[in-house]
């Protein structure tokens, strides 16, 4: 008798490519395999260029190896790639050239008072929503109170 064994395997998932809009069967990689490729041969040459000249930028490597720039400054900031140096990128909100992060220090401090900023409103927010919830409960409470006063002097 033959044992049916379940497989653990991902069937894969019709997608268009995200690079070329094809359409493609998905198993894990995200793109189709030419593009799959393509961006594997791009790491290479980052890879390459980058052991070559530790301290470039992210516009030196895109000019010196004809990658897309886009491509190059989203590879270094997820880290796919182990470098011997420093690389300097622009930071996404102003353009200063950075080594990690997406954000410059001064632009990050930026970041951080909006968001202490957003929490403390959110705060006074929730503090007067409560003191009028409560004033309500007042107004309720004197209300029934009053009511059975009416009631009991016969009004």
């Amino acid at each position: 008798m033959i044992s049916m064994i379940k497989s653990n395997t991902k069937r894969p998932v019709l997608r268009n490519c995200p690079i070329c809009e094809r359409l493609f069967a998905d198993t894990g990689f995200g793109a189709c395999q030419n593009c799959y490729d393509k961006m594997r041969d791009y790491e290479t040459q980052i890879n390459e260029y980058v052991k070559a000249h530790p301290h470039c930028t992210v516009k030196d490597i895109a000019k010196n190896t004809n990658i897309p720039l886009k491509f190059a400054t989203n590879m270094i900031n997820k880290g796919q790639f182990v470098a011997g140096g420093k690389i300097s990128y622009p930071c996404s909100r102003c353009g200063k050239a950075i080594t990690s992060g997406l954000y410059c220090s001064s632009c990050m401090d930026l970041v951080h008072k909006a968001t202490a900023n957003a929490k403390r409103l959110e705060i006074e927010r929730r503090q007067k929503e409560e003191q009028e919830r409560i004033k309500k409960k007042f107004e309720k409470e004197r209300t029934s109170a009053l009511n059975i006063l009416k009631i009991l002097r016969g009004k």
